[in-house]
């Protein structure tokens, strides 16, 4: 979920057999929007729309995806949406505007305007200590800067990414009650207010705070007070079954090409990443929020609240430009407010253009494919733009595959200490990872560089120069990797795998140094703090917590605390792809 936010510079099997980039169209429409299965494209956007179909129908070919659903907004209407591929591809039923997804982080939203309706009514302060709405909230706050509100709806209170149960691997199903008070004891990781620390253990404290005051369970309130006035049918957070019964299936993967079912449980932090949705539902919210708060059964929220939550929040101290909720952002000068989302499986980005009253959502289902629907909602706005403004549609860039030559050529490590980046041959292709952290990611070519064109991201080009490679405004000067250096005799009783066949967190060995490999896809260098204690960087997912081992009589870790999750240890299985 965004629960996880993938960044940086940082295959596939016969259950995915075949996808295809098109699906039939629904042949019939119905007196209302929320029962099309496709709206078509209004008549000023139809090229527009075409031009992205187009660039769709390649990334579902290139990327082995089997669905994606997008619907574009223009002022007060869906102007298009429509999906492709497979909801389900085993039974091949295609996906459509009308198809289910589990939308991750994009959930947060919903979450954030529940409290601030609150604020408006003047029962909440932003500003006021959580104590104050949640008594018994009890993190150990070693600083004098109280925990509030504002601070968590902005991932500005220096809590732990993961509370110690309900966590995005726990698939045991807690009560939010229960997955918030595993968070008391638990220290701040950073003084509150002084730093971005993305936490889905501090959105959980949000929503449960909406449950405590309002003495009602948190997804029937959020249904009652939220998503009905929106007029969102086919939304919840909570899995009723009407809606699930159009639940798309969603899929996992790995580097070594193992891909399979993505679990389905629900998280005991719900309030982070649990609500299912469609696009056209996400289309009506863009509505909402592109016209002043106003959903289509009545108001949500003031215009003047949602500014606010569109101006950063915290500014200094920061990388990231963050609101009340939302991600802020911009395209070629535009502003862009929105989220991302990521849950097992299933990918989903949600952007809007206030000013130009433009909007955009994707959703994909294949786990950490935000690099894809981030892409198709930032051409869709740069596609709607010049259909307003009455200039030529922009080319979409494709990439092609690097001759074989040249990737045997270009494999190697290039410079050297924190910047060191291999470019690893793999199955005909050439991959980009920093040594020292982050992800795997599929090089392609772009006329004379190489760009990252990947699932989980695209866009950071890499020219060759003499003697090596630039990445951005970086020249690495080819290198070769360091001598292998046995690690520390006490260091061979952690390596391993733990946690969940779902999730498995992956001890292992580089170069003399311990890496950890968590949710499939981050790989990040462990620095020592004591003999059982490590600490992960200030980077990446879970930024700066601590990995805490276990060890046996025999010095073997049978469990290791990252932050609040415990990950035991497991028997370790075969992640290469099915025969």
């Amino acid at each position: 979920m965004n629960t996880r936010r993938f960044s940086g510079l940082l295959s596939k099997t016969p259950l995915l057999k075949t996808f295809v980039a098109t699906v039939l169209m629904a042949a019939s429409v119905a007196a209302s929007a929320a029962d099309r299965t496709t709206i078509p494209p209004r008549k000023d956007y139809a090229s527009a729309a075409a031009a992205l179909q187009r660039f769709i129908e390649h990334e579902l070919q290139d990327k082995q995806l089997p669905a994606i659903s997008v619907s574009l907004v223009d002022g007060n209407e869906i102007v298009w949406a429509r999906g492709f591929g497979f909801a389900d591809p085993e039974r091949k039923i295609p996906a459509t505007a009308d198809t289910v997804y589990r939308i991750g982080s994009v959930s947060k939203l919903f979450t954030d305007i529940g409290i601030m309706q609150m604020v408006e009514q003047g029962q909440i302060d932003l500003d006021a200590p959580v104590q104050t709405y949640l008594p018994d909230f009890k993190p150990a706050n070693q600083f004098s800067k109280p925990i509030t509100l504002r601070q968590l709806m902005s991932h500005r209170s220096g809590l732990l990414r993961e509370p110690g149960v309900g966590h995005y691997f726990d698939p045991t199903e807690p009560t939010l009650a229960d997955t918030v008070r595993s968070i008391n004891g638990y220290p701040l990781l950073y003084e509150p207010e002084t730093r971005v620390k993305y936490s889905n253990a501090g959105i959980a404290v949000v929503g449960y705070t909406l449950e405590y005051m309002n003495r009602q369970p948190f997804a029937k309130y959020l249904k009652q007070a939220v998503l009905q006035p929106l007029g969102l049918q086919s939304s919840a957070f909570e899995p009723e079954p009407a809606i699930t019964d159009r639940l798309a299936k969603a899929y996992m993967w790995t580097y070594t090409g193992k891909v399979f079912e993505a679990p389905t449980f629900q998280l005991g932090m719900a309030p982070a990443g649990s609500m299912y949705s469609t696009v056209t539902d996400l289309g009506r919210f863009v509505i909402a929020l592109l016209n002043g708060g106003r959903g289509l059964n009545g108001p949500i929220l003031k215009a003047d609240t949602l500014n606010k939550m569109w101006a950063p929040q915290f500014a200094q101290g920061g990388s990231r430009n963050i609101g009340i909720g939302f991600i802020l952002g911009n395209i070629d000068g535009h502003r862009v407010v929105g989220h991302g989302g990521a849950i097992y499986g299933f990918a989903t980005e949600v952007e809007l253009m206030p000013e130009e009253k433009l909007g955009a959502v994707a959703v994909t289902t294949m786990d950490a494919a935000n690099g894809v629907s981030v892409r198709i909602a930032n051409e869709a706005l740069r596609l709607m733009l010049a259909v307003k403004a009455g200039k030529p549609l922009p080319a979409i860039e494709t990439t092609q595959a690097i001759p074989a030559d040249v990737v045997h050529k270009l494999a190697g490590r290039y410079g050297e200490g924190n910047s060191a980046l291999d470019l690893i041959e793999r199955n005909g292709g050439l991959y980009a990872m920093r040594v020292r952290g982050g992800y795997e990611l599929r090089l392609r070519q772009l006329g004379d560089v190489l760009v990252v064109d990947d699932r989980i991201g695209y866009g950071t080009k890499i020219s060759v120069v003499d003697g090596g490679i630039k990445v951005g405004d970086e020249v690495l000067k080819r290198t070769s990797p360091a001598k292998s250096t046995p690690i520390p005799e006490e260091w061979k009783g952690l390596l391993g795998e733990y946690g969940w066949d779902h999730d498995v967190l992956f001890i292992l060995e580089r170069e003399g140094r311990l890496i950890s490999l968590i949710e499939w896809f981050e790989y990040q260098s462990l620095e020592q703090v004591s003999k059982d204690v490590f600490l992960y960087p200030a980077r990446g997912l879970y930024d700066n917590e601590k990995f805490v081992f276990t060890r046996d009589a025999e010095g073997t870790a049978t469990q290791v605390q990252v932050g609040g999750v415990v990950f035991k240890r497991r028997t370790p299985k075969d992640w290469r792809r099915d025969p």
